[in-house]
């Protein structure tokens, strides 16, 4: 089971020799954050964690991105407005190596917010935790460590932390200098991190493309979850389309109103975003996966949306690029802001091994657009057949025919019959033709119980799809059943009246109504 706050206060109650009832609860802390006397007589401001540890023993930090962001923001402020010293503490009495030691974070609330992705007690974007490097482990009554985010950490014995809360004056307003620390690991806490060593089984560049309905985005969600899951990385979906531009993916300079101030800043785009996400979360001791996955890559001129960008999409066989691009001066700025360090330590950028960008592209679509083979061959193209996920909707029964006409047939069955037409009989190429969730799982799986809204998405997408798009200029070649004018809305009546009928076709076996 999880180590909890509450075992954490305990622990430290018993470390410092606190009384039940003793304590003074600040107000909007939930009773994380409490005032301490010390022996000699000052009153200081106590914030607590419990130090989470993973049970392999691969990760121990202080959850400051997800736990308590409001409520140690609270007990910061009440230290500030009442000039007190304010210490927060970690504690987890239940892993071996930490038992009898306390935590404590010597950086200011705004260092912590900033690495945390936190603003003001909430979440305000991107942020990692504060890790306490795996390898460390206390053995001396007092020391004093720096992680790869820069972050100094005291960790103290508990017979000597009351003496430390007494000498240290960690009042906020009062910068922490730099004091002599043991460095855990390279000093890597500000420069970008490119080959991180994240390993796995997935191309970092990745398009998978096929006709409509092949399940293209559902596969990549599948696989976004496999890549995320038992991991603290994170995933950015976005759409193109024809009016997507280079500003809107990576970034550009916008009017940005505070109060009654308009004034002019870096908006980060979703690249952007991401990418800040994976080179902080890269410099840390286990590296996590980020994700920037694209829907219709092709729906928008993916050259210009990607401009320079597109240099970094080169991989070595780490995974990280081979090649740099120059900064402007406003995202040198922007990433020192966000990352720390000085601009011209991100005068160039590379993208890390941990940034992994998947999209998705349909090529049957008529308003895309083309891409040219340098910018192709930067990635894996993925092709799914239009049969390969049948397995998953071959049980679902669907109406066709209204009233007197309505018959039930297998959703399968019909789909690769009106392909079998096309392909054989009309000679269309496969990526127009239908695939397995062409009709999304959620009206295949209610046809039955919801079916004039069944109907209504069958006409509005199927039956418009082969008459606009597939067939419009010859639509009696799919449409063999109808007798009439070729008119959307007359063909339409005609499926009413004769349901797969229409296609001149006859469901085996099928269910009267």
């Amino acid at each position: 089971m999880a180590y909890t706050t509450m075992q954490a206060m305990d622990a430290l109650d018993r470390y410092l020799g606190i009384e039940f009832g003793q304590k003074i609860m600040i107000a909007g802390t939930k009773n994380r954050g409490f005032l301490y006397e010390l022996d000699c007589g000052e009153t200081v401001v106590i914030f607590v964690y419990a130090l989470v540890h993973k049970q392999d023993n691969t990760k121990n930090y202080f959850d400051t991105r997800d736990s308590g962001a409001n409520e140690r923001s609270a007990a910061w402020r009440y230290a500030l407005e009442n000039q007190m010293k304010y210490f927060c503490l970690g504690v987890n009495d239940q892993v071996e190596k930490y038992c009898d030691f306390v935590f404590s974070l010597e950086c200011s609330e705004m260092e912590i917010e900033r690495i945390s992705g936190t603003r003001g007690g909430i979440r305000n974007g991107p942020g990692n935790q504060i890790i306490i490097p795996n390898d460390y482990r206390p053995d001396k009554d007092f020391e004093r460590i720096r992680n790869r985010l820069g972050v100094y950490i005291s960790v103290i014995h508990k017979d000597f932390l009351e003496d430390y809360m007494e000498k240290f004056d960690s009042r906020p307003y009062i910068a922490v200098r730099e004091t002599e620390f043991v460095e855990t690991g390279n000093d890597e806490s500000e420069s970008p991190v490119w080959n991180t060593g994240f390993n796995t089984e997935f191309a970092r560049n990745r398009i998978v493309f096929g006709a409509p309905g092949t399940g293209k985005s559902y596969r990549l969600k599948e696989d976004s979850e496999r890549l995320l899951e038992e991991t603290e990385g994170s995933m950015e979906r976005v759409t193109f389309h024809p009016g997507y531009s280079y500003a809107q993916f990576v970034g550009t300079y916008k009017p940005v109103s505070e109060g009654d101030e308009i004034r002019y800043q870096f908006v980060p785009g979703p690249f952007m975003r991401v990418y800040i996400d994976a080179v902080m979360s890269g410099r840390m001791d286990f590296p996590q996966p980020h994700l920037l996955l694209v829907e219709e890559i092709n729906r928008a001129d993916a050259a210009g949306v990607f401009g320079d960008v597109f240099q970094l999409l080169d991989r070595d066989a780490c995974g990280a690029s081979v090649y740099e691009i120059q900064t402007t001066e406003d995202v040198r700025r922007y990433l020192s802001d966000r990352m720390g360090g000085s601009p011209d330590q991100y005068s160039q950028i590379r993208i890390p091994d941990n940034m992994f960008l998947w999209a998705t592209m349909n090529s049957a679509d008529q308003g895309v657009f083309p891409m040219d083979t340098a910018f192709k061959r930067r990635w894996n193209f993925e092709y799914i057949g239009i049969d390969d996920a049948e397995e998953k909707v071959s049980h679902y029964i669907i109406p066709v025919g209204r009233d007197s006409s309505r018959k039930y047939v297998g959703w399968n069955w019909l789909r690769k019959e009106i392909n079998r037409i096309l392909a054989e009989e009309c000679k269309v190429n496969e990526d127009k033709l239908l695939g397995p969730f062409f009709l999304s799982a959620d009206v295949l799986e209610n046809a039955r119980q919801e079916e004039e809204r069944f109907l209504q998405a069958f006409e509005s997408k199927v039956i418009m799809y082969l008459f606009e798009d597939v067939m419009k200029m010859r639509p009696s070649g799919i449409f063999k059943g109808h007798r009439g004018r070729m008119m959307f809305s007359e063909i339409c009546r005609t499926f009413e009246e004769i349901g797969e009928g229409v296609f001149g076709i006859s469901a085996p076996g099928q269910t009267e109504g």
